[in-house]
């Protein structure tokens, strides 16, 4: 019997050595690719921000496995597709979420079309949610580990997408992940979790690095109370998101924290009560939705505002244009437009849309 082939994209870490591990003990033909997303030297005196150090891991983990393993250059999608983007929303004043465009348009994207052209039936990740059928359509559904659950960065995957993923650790924990690693003495077994260290690159924060990449020039401006108190004056839009306490630029010992972001005058308004960054409703817009569910006007189901927080009992009205209004049960704090909100019926995926205003 022909083996199915499957491409596992593996970091170096221990969650991508072990799918890659569990999938050939479950009788695929696997071959390992780690995908390039930075230009870098190799005397770079941080190889793990620009990938050096995951590509070696990687390389050393599937030639211990004994499976084949390429690197597959996406520097330039990456750029456009993500760091590009992403720029593009802080300069407006807005909070992007790079994880879920790299899902959306490289891992679950450029990677399976580079499967495909080895011949490969599926992609495999390290991500920890799974994949149901039902009546033949596939469902992105929570992962087991309620604490390492990522179905909140894979909800707007198509039902394509999906037809062409496997997710093998979705069943697991973290700690059973890492006992498997250590019974097969992978070398990634006792490797640290991974911080996104790519995407600050030696900079506060990502999205100062992005302006520095694309060289614009820091949007200056002021920050006012709520009450219209000027505090303080800043230096640069992109520093700030809504609910954000630290890092304001005040000097005073009173706490507070960003309510708005006005970009249209560069302002960055402040308010010294939390109850001022409670959302009774948002709106959203550009919407993937599951394979086969149609949004009735009115339903009901459960809202996600952010990776960390938790879903929220919800009722959703069609607007224009494809946008819809989310009417939270109980407010929710600072939603922040630019950020994804996922939508779940228990722990079964419905829709990914982007926040676009607070009401």
């Amino acid at each position: 019997m022909v083996k199915k082939r499957v491409v596992a994209a593996m970091s170096g870490g221990v969650d991508s050595s072990v799918v890659a591990a569990m999938l050939i003990e479950q009788g695929y033909e696997v071959i390992g690719v780690t995908l390039k997303l930075h230009e870098c030297s190799e005397a770079s005196d941080s190889p793990s921000c620009c990938g050096i150090d995951g590509m070696t891991k990687a390389r050393s983990t599937a030639n211990a496995l004994g499976i084949r393993h390429y690197v597959y250059d996406c520097v330039k999608d990456f750029e456009k597709t993500v760091l590009e983007s992403s720029w593009r929303e802080y300069d407006s004043g807005r909070t992007p979420n790079p994880c879920l465009l790299c899902n959306e348009y490289v891992k679950f994207g450029i990677l399976q079309d580079f499967a495909r052209s080895l011949n490969a039936e599926y992609i495999a990740t390290g991500h920890y949610a799974q994949i149901d059928f039902v009546n033949g359509l596939p469902v992105l559904k929570r992962g087991k580990d309620a604490n390492k659950d990522q179905s909140y960065f894979l909800a707007g995957l198509t039902g394509e997408q999906l037809r062409r993923s496997l997710f093998p650790l979705g069943g697991m924990d973290k700690p059973e992940v890492r006992e498997y690693a250590r019974k097969l003495n992978l070398p990634s077994a006792e490797s640290v979790e991974s911080q996104d260290a790519c995407l600050v690159g030696g900079f506060d924060s990502f999205a100062e690095m992005l302006r520095h990449r694309f060289g614009s020039p820091a949007r200056h401006g002021e920050v006012i109370t709520d009450k219209g108190e000027l505090m303080a004056r800043h230096s640069g839009l992109h520093n700030f998101t809504v609910g954000q306490r630290r890092n304001l630029g005040l000097t005073t010992f009173k706490r507070f924290w960003v309510k708005e972001i006005d970009a249209q005058n560069s302002r960055v308004i402040i308010t010294d009560e939390q109850k001022n960054l409670l959302s009774s409703s948002i709106t959203a817009d550009g919407w993937t939705w599951r394979e086969g569910f149609n949004p009735a006007d009115g339903f009901r189901c459960l809202a996600q505002i952010r990776y960390r927080h938790k879903a929220v009992k919800a009722e959703i009205f069609a607007g224009k244009s494809g946008s819809y209004r989310i009417d939270f049960e109980t407010p929710e704090k600072a939603a922040a437009p630019g950020q994804a909100v996922v939508l779940y019926d228990g722990d079964m995926v419905l829709g990914r849309g982007w926040i676009r205003s607070k009401i």
